[in-house]
């Protein structure tokens, strides 16, 4: 297992003569969805999408990158882009039946930057992914969003970036006036970064303004490892000012049933759970691939097994368990019982559903 982690963890330190050139949003080339291009996030299972909508999502995609440099090269042929098609289809599509998708391409911090100690390595590539995120919003601000209501979505280092985005002072006027809901997936969110930023957590299904954060594992998993082989005491966190290896505190957790904190157990209603059907050659888990294949995503459709129950822990952690999630984790070669990569596909249903319920209420109290 530390042989993986060699494997994919740059063997020079962080240099920013060396960093790949900056995007410029002002291109289509830099954003893996945007209304104006065709793109996986308009996939949906039993229906078609809109061309137009009164509201957005601002979605940030999780890690797609394990090549030995600090960041991701914006390039189209890199292999990376083929992982962000494949989070369109699973995860950013839970929001396009009733949003307009804004996604930006972005220098995303490599795996090992993120899933382990790299020290001021880390920290120079989070921080020079989280600028591009930082510029991407302030783009779409100025140049596409037309003082629309919008949601905030994203998964794993994403959610990390975001956590950070709702923290800017520049936007905060903007976040509080006009932003439904975000649903910050996947990644450790702390309620004091709540407290600290005056947000709270979702208490019931159709609050707006409020921050939905989740961490799927299964039953008896002893911690959190995002996804990663080895089990993590420490994460990397936003906290006011930079980013920061610490412990987790006090999860600011929501049950993506109930919508609120119960910690009782909830049957997930039966068409949540999707799978993408994708045709050709994948590098999906092909980590040491540097360029893409382009496989096509033709559909992605409701499981046949349906069968999940959830309850948040003591430790905020989202526990789960049924058939479906045996299956899953028959596959589980790390023995962690970790679930992040699923955080989406499990809960698309309830996703798509819940975000309609907050956007009708949204335009109803602010029409």
């Amino acid at each position: 297992m530390e042989d993986f982690f060699t494997s994919i963890t740059p063997k020079r330190n962080f240099n920013t003569s060396s960093t790949p050139p900056s995007p410029n949003y002002n291109s289509l080339d830099f954003w893996s969805a945007h209304p104006d291009k065709s793109s996986y996030a308009t996939l949906q299972p039993d229906t078609k999408t809109k061309n137009s909508h009164e509201v957005d999502c601002f979605y940030v995609h999780p890690t797609g990158f394990y090549l030995k440099e600090w960041n991701a090269p914006l390039d189209l042929e890199n292999s990376a882009y083929d992982r962000v098609d494949l989070t369109l289809a699973t995860q950013a599509s839970a929001y396009s039946s009733g949003c307009n998708i804004y996604a930006p391409h972005y220098r995303q911090a490599t795996y090992a930057a993120i899933a382990t100690n790299q020290a001021d390595n880390s920290l120079k590539a989070l921080n020079l992914a989280y600028e591009d995120i930082k510029n991407a919003f302030d783009y779409y601000l100025k140049n596409f969003n037309q003082d629309k209501p919008f949601i905030l979505a994203s998964h794993s280092q994403g959610s990390l970036h975001c956590q950070r985005l709702i923290s800017e002072k520049a936007f905060k006027n903007i976040f509080k006036s006009r932003m439904i809901a975000a649903y910050l997936i996947g990644y450790p969110l702390e309620k004091k970064l709540l407290i600290d930023n005056h947000y709270k957590a979702s208490d019931f299904p159709i609050e707006t303004g409020c921050i939905i954060q989740f961490c799927t594992v299964g039953v008896g998993a002893s911690s959190l490892s995002l996804g990663g082989i080895k089990k993590r005491l420490k994460y990397w966190k936003f906290n006011g000012e930079s980013y920061a290896l610490d412990e987790i505190n006090d999860l600011a957790s929501t049950n993506p049933v109930s919508w609120g904190r119960s910690q009782d157990w909830s049957v997930v209603p039966k068409d949540s759970f999707i799978m993408p059907r994708v045709t050709g050659k994948s590098v999906y888990f092909n980590f040491s691939a540097v360029n893409r294949t382009s496989p096509k995503i033709t559909e992605i459709k409701f499981a046949a097994d349906q069968n999940i129950d959830i309850r948040l822990r003591d430790d905020g952690l989202l526990e789960s368990k049924g058939s479906s999630i045996e299956r899953i984790l028959k596959r589980d070669i790390t023995g962690n019982r970790d679930l992040h990569i699923w955080d989406y596909q499990l809960f698309w249903g309830q996703l798509r559903e819940n975000s309609q319920k907050r956007i009708k209420e949204f335009l109803k109290n602010n029409g």
